[in-house]
């Protein structure tokens, strides 16, 4: 042991000073006593009186000495006792860790022979990811399946297409998916599931009326965004409007047509005031009794952790009263909008409340969706966004791994009112949302119905618009100039009487 040596050599000099103190302690006591006991003459008795005094002293001095070196071997003695417990001690721990191990083993070796269907219900159970075997994921097809059109020369089926994108993991995936169907979804529906829920005409019934993307760049949160919102418009009880700061200076790719639009960071306080403006008048129209159904009105906001910045906003871009003010806004529609038919759509690259200001009780009010790596990422850190069991957590991670290391588009989702759930996100025919100048702009004018373009506008000012407005609005979309008569006639037919 590790105080052995020490110990060993210490044993011999206090054995040899025990004797040698034995020793002049009896020597002391003979030459002290022998005169009272024998009859010696003068000379004898101070003699055995004078060595007993030397005796008698060497014994205290070396008893003191001795006291000292005592201490020491007997701290030796406990440090080595305490040694070998702590030794043993590990020992335990040793054995009781390999003996797990070698339980755990055992049984992942009892369960590889159970059918494949089966395996994956234990392995999450007893915890023994990477002991037991999955089945390989076919190879990838060299040609498109029997059936199934080119998706570059024919209008694309989600459900097929995101059959021939992700081959790889899709044998692993079903299997998973059929045991935990609430938690792994592999149908491209959830993504009309969430906008029905809402666009819901019964308000009581409406949930997911926020969302929140989170994702690196290029990771599709602009793609997704769009869809969710071209598929809520679709449902809109009269013409949606979309409204958006996107501070990148219009380089996102938008799948969404906008209303207006506010590009660059100099115009983020100009779009802090119009989208306040805009929920305030709603506010005003449902309190006055004004028109119902209401249509839908998405505000949206692209880059929120860069122009937040922890709070601080963006250097030299944006003030920290500026990062202040935006997430006043934020905070405003995902409180008090729900009931006006407002939808906050954002969008970031990090989900911490530190770089977005969102706390975790507003989090709780917005459809959460993660893309890609940034899923993995609040599995692994999931208290601020999921609340589910370690089981079904684990069932989440082992998914996103899979879907990792096949490189296949996916996302988190965590809805207002439901289960959170791992996705695929289906290839979307983009060509097709993409709204595109018309060729023949004769037909094109002949086919827009220029009253209804008036009054979308006019919901979008969320005011009556005045005479002189409505002049330059008539003549900037159809290039013709109203006199008096003609106003007074657009406004009658636009309703607007006195």
């Amino acid at each position: 042991m590790v105080f052995e040596v020490e110990r060993t050599a210490a044993t011999a000099t206090i054995n040899a000073e025990r004797t040698t103190l034995a020793i002049l302690g009896a020597s002391a006591v003979v030459c002290l006593s022998v005169p009272f006991f024998v009859n010696t003459d003068r000379i004898m008795t101070g003699m055995l009186l004078g060595a007993g005094t030397i005796s008698a002293g060497l014994f205290g001095l070396s008893a003191q000495i001795s006291e000292s070196k005592e201490k020491i071997y007997q701290s030796l003695n406990k440090a080595e006792l305490k040694a070998l417990k702590q030794h043993l001690q590990g020992e335990a721990v040793y054995d009781n860790i390999t003996t797990g191990i070698a339980a755990k083993r055992k049984v992942a070796a009892y369960i590889n022979k159970l059918p494949v269907q089966e395996r994956m219900r234990f392995m999450a159970e007893y915890g023994l990811q990477g002991l037991v075997v999955l089945p390989e994921p076919p190879a990838k097809p060299t040609a498109p399946r029997p059936g199934i059109p080119n998706p570059e020369i024919a209008d694309i089926d989600e459900t097929e297409v995101q059959e021939i994108v992700n081959p790889d993991v899709s044998a692993n995936l079903q299997a998973i998916a059929q045991a935990y169907p609430k938690y792994i979804r592999l149908d491209p529906n959830w993504i009309d599931e969430l906008c029905i829920a809402a666009s819901h005409q019964n308000m009581s019934q409406r949930s997911n009326h926020h969302f929140y993307f989170a994702g690196g760049t290029q990771s599709g949160k602009s793609t997704l965004a769009g869809v969710l919102i071209n598929k809520i418009a679709a449902r809109s009880h009269g013409a949606a409007a979309v409204v958006g700061s996107d501070p990148k200076d219009g380089v996102t790719r938008w799948l969404c047509k906008f209303s207006r639009k506010f590009d660059g960071m100099e115009t983020l306080g100009q779009w802090v005031t119009f989208a306040t403006t805009l929920i305030d008048k709603r506010k005003e129209a449902i309190a006055t009794g004004g028109t119902d159904p209401m249509p839908e009105l998405f505000l949206v906001q692209d880059e929120v952790d860069s122009v937040y910045g922890g709070g601080k906003g963006f250097p030299g871009k944006v003030s920290k009263k500026q990062a202040e003010q935006l997430q006043a806004l934020w905070n405003y529609m995902i409180k008090f909008t729900a009931g006006l038919k407002c939808h906050g759509i954002f969008m970031g690259q990090s989900p911490l409340s530190g770089a977005t200001g969102f706390s975790r009780p507003e989090l709780k009010n917005v459809c959460f969706i993660a893309m890609g790596q940034t899923a993995s990422y609040i599995l692994d850190n999931p208290k601020d966004f999921i609340n589910v069991k370690a089981e079904v957590l684990q069932v989440l991670q082992h998914t996103c791994e899979l879907l990792d290391e096949a490189g296949t588009r996916y996302a988190l989702v965590v809805p207002t009112r439901s289960n959170p759930f791992v996705a695929l996100i289906p290839e979307f025919e983009i060509a097709q949302m993409e709204q595109k100048p018309p060729q023949d702009t004769t037909k094109a004018e002949e086919s827009v119905d220029w009253y209804e373009a008036i009054k979308e506008w006019a919901d979008i000012l969320g005011r009556r618009p005045t005479p002189d407005e409505l002049k330059q609005a008539w003549n900037k979309l159809t290039g013709q100039q109203l006199n008096d008569k003609g106003v007074s006639l657009l406004m009658e037919h636009l309703g607007y009487t006195n």
